[in-house]
């Protein structure tokens, strides 16, 4: 997967933030927009916001997903994350989904926290948070809409389309493992919540979360290695 190799570099263009010799890095796309990603859902989550149409729509889907055991729990979860992140991949139209889906996500849980626990939606949003699931899922969002600006810039910079275009399948193909992941957790999760009924059970999934974690990060790092001086 490291092809940094396969092309010469350029020694003479300079190196920027978002510039590795030249040519835009998909690591550093990735970190602003995950961070974009976790400001906006932390304010727009944590505002007193109340739709009823929302809440219902949440409750809805969720009543759904607690009927099932926890495979078709992962099958339901998975191939709809799946399908959203598969939009995203799409250049112009994947930011402005992205937008959308981060948006609504956080409006519904700041109306989530005003019609079912009558608190602040940050304390729900700190809830989530807390979670492993979530930092899985959302990274894997913020490496889909990355890919679509980084595709985008591809198919401007023609003269390193052939290339780099490697790197968004293989983008495509992380953010695939990382969501199956993502909803075996949230499952998991789910199952520990309610059948189990001690505290906070949820946290102890922290305990094999974070070796996947690390590894999908080594993934992640590897597949970009040839944004990295040798």
């Amino acid at each position: 997967m490291d092809s940094g190799n396969l092309y010469p570099l350029n020694n003479g263009a300079k190196n920027t933030f978002f510039l590795h010799h030249g040519i835009l890095m998909m690591r550093r796309l990735f970190l602003v927009t995950f961070v974009i990603e976790m400001v906006i859902f932390t304010v727009l989550s944590s505002i007193n916001y109340h739709n009823s149409f929302l809440y219902q729509s949440l409750s809805t889907e969720r009543s759904s997903i607690l009927s099932n055991n926890i495979f078709s729990m992962i099958m339901e979860i998975f191939p709809h994350n799946l399908l959203v992140a598969t939009f995203e991949f799409i250049p112009v139209v994947g930011p402005l989904l992205f937008s959308i889906s981060i948006v609504t996500t956080s409006l519904t849980v700041a109306s989530e926290a005003y019609f079912l626990y009558h608190i602040p939606g940050f304390y729900v949003f700190l809830g989530l948070v807390i979670l492993p699931h979530t930092w899985l899922e959302l990274p894997a969002y913020a490496v889909a809409v990355s890919a679509s600006i980084y595709l985008l810039y591809l198919l401007i910079k023609r003269e390193i389309l052939r290339s780099k275009i490697y790197k968004v399948l293989y983008m495509y193909i992380f953010v695939v493992i990382e969501l199956a992941i993502a909803g075996t957790f949230e499952s998991a999760e789910i199952v520990m919540e309610n059948n189990i009924h001690v505290g906070l059970d949820e946290l102890l999934m922290w305990i094999p979360a974070v070796p996947v974690i690390y590894l999908l990060y080594l993934l992640f790092r590897k597949m970009n290695g040839d944004e990295y001086d040798r």
